[in-house]
């Protein structure tokens, strides 16, 4: 137990650290590889995705301008944290985390009430968790624009406002679902087209209300 207790230990060191953790083990009986007994322990592997110098800003971009970003993972709860915290998705303050688990015995009216506030983080989640917050977010009168480059993300891709897929990463299926395919795999350029949509949109409005006010 004591064992045990450290192994665990040191993956939730790794997890803080933003870390995705596999676990190694090898069998002695090769003849009998369905059982998952009689493993014997190997050690951990910490990997790390590396996170683009321009994000943080991006995302400062978004909060500035009003747009809530979310994070839906199916990574530890602990990782998801990690990241979120490096990348300034969540802000000083409370953070609410969610796991699948807990999101399947919550009520749409108690989800919802969780969607409402601020550092929501939804971690080990599914593709049927995914696709029922963005139904949630929309519900609650919200735009949704969802970011996925897996077959998993694919429901929640195809019934958002928005869905991005990535150009290089991602699979056939998330593309096929989306509205659109990001080609850099880049989340800065998101919040850039983000930013010259609106500076057209304004124009556009001035330019309208030039046109009546003159004629």
């Amino acid at each position: 137990l004591l064992k045990k207790n450290q192994l665990i230990k040191q993956y939730q060191d790794l997890a803080k650290e933003g870390q995705r953790v596999l676990a190694f083990a090898f069998k002695e009986d090769k003849f009998n590889t369905l059982s998952d007994k009689d493993f014997t322990f190997i050690g951990l592997v910490g990997m790390v995705d590396p996170i683009r110098k321009e994000v943080p800003e991006a995302i400062q971009k978004c909060h500035t301008a009003g747009i809530k970003i979310i994070m839906i993972t199916g990574d530890h709860s602990l990782t998801a944290e990690a990241i979120a915290r490096k990348v300034g998705i969540i802000k000083p303050g409370k953070v609410i985390i969610i796991t699948g688990d807990e999101l399947d015995t919550l009520d749409e009216l108690s989800l919802r009430k969780h969607l409402k506030e601020e550092n929501v983080i939804f971690a080990r989640t599914n593709p049927l968790h995914k696709l029922r917050i963005v139904r949630a977010l929309q519900s609650l009168g919200e735009v949704v624009t969802v970011t996925g480059d897996g077959v998993n993300d694919a429901p929640a891709l195809k019934h958002a406002d928005m869905g991005v897929a990535m150009g290089i990463e991602g699979t056939e299926v998330a593309k096929e679902a989306s509205d659109m395919i990001l080609m850099d795999d880049n989340f800065a350029t998101i919040v850039n087209a983000v930013e010259e949509g609106r500076t057209i949109f304004e124009n556009i409005k001035k330019f309208i209300m030039y046109i009546l006010t003159s004629n």
